[in-house]
């Protein structure tokens, strides 16, 4: 149980990560004048890095419990996020191809967990 917490924290802070590297990206563009100074301690940037440490330190946790082989795989799953935050948090236009490869992943996931 403490392993599947630990998968799902690495997961949440992945995404996370993701996130603020996408805002970090877009507030290097409104500001483009920023030092090197500002852009290192830019508040979006250190969210980003505060999530990718979190992630990296919960998921030494999984691979502790889970055989590479069954965990690195089910990592797609932050796909299958990044995906929706894309259309809901930044309205990015999502085509079918999307939501079908999203179901797949998904699907491999589900029989892959199946089998811990």
């Amino acid at each position: 149980m403490t392993t599947w917490l630990l998968f799902f924290i690495s997961i949440a802070s992945s995404s996370g990560s993701q996130y603020w590297q996408k805002k970090t990206a877009i507030y290097f563009s409104q500001h483009p004048t920023l030092s090197m100074q500002a852009k290192i301690l830019a508040k979006p940037l250190m969210l980003s890095v505060v999530f990718i440490g979190l992630s990296a330190i919960s998921w030494l946790g999984v691979l502790r419990d889970w055989s590479v082989s069954i965990a690195y795989p089910m990592l797609s799953l932050n796909f299958v996020i990044m995906l929706l935050i894309s259309r809901y948090c930044f309205n990015e236009t999502l085509s079918l191809r999307h939501w079908v490869g999203s179901v797949m992943i998904l699907s491999g996931v589900s029989l892959l967990g199946s089998s811990l």
